[in-house]
């Protein structure tokens, strides 16, 4: 089994052990969609990693450097980022992600991490949204 075989049983065992269908989750060997309120939480086994990302918006037109300043702070705050970040992809959507090894990564710290991503995007979604609505 390879190391990427091995993580994604990983997860797959994790999602079940949370009463998740990983099967009915999955949108590829390695990827799983989680719907979590207003969220979409994709994780992703790669590289021996996991991704756990979410869109939260398009990039607005409008006001863009007070956009760009307030997802900086955001960034640096770490009671409002549990840790994760913010960014803009490739198709102009603000993103948020978190990123862990998979060495070691436990049940609990899986949860963690889940948890944590989709309660700061299920805030930010509407927060960001409400500001900054075009």
């Amino acid at each position: 089994m390879t190391d990427n075989a091995k993580d994604v049983a990983l997860i797959d065992s994790y999602l079940k052990k949370m009463d998740i269908d990983s099967d009915k989750t999955k949108k590829a060997p390695n990827i799983w969609c989680i719907e979590q309120n207003n969220a979409e939480i994709f994780i992703i086994a790669a590289g021996g990693f996991v991704i756990l990302q979410a869109k939260i918006m398009a990039l607005p037109r409008s006001n863009i450097s007070t956009f760009y300043r307030k997802l900086l702070e955001l960034n640096d705050n770490v009671e409002e980022s549990l840790g994760a970040s913010f960014g803009i992809n490739k198709n102009n959507e603000i993103i948020l992600k978190m990123l862990r090894p998979m060495t070691n990564l436990g049940l609990n710290e899986f949860i963690y991490y889940m948890t944590s991503i989709a309660f700061v995007a299920d805030k930010q979604i509407m927060a960001l949204k409400e500001r900054f609505r075009d």
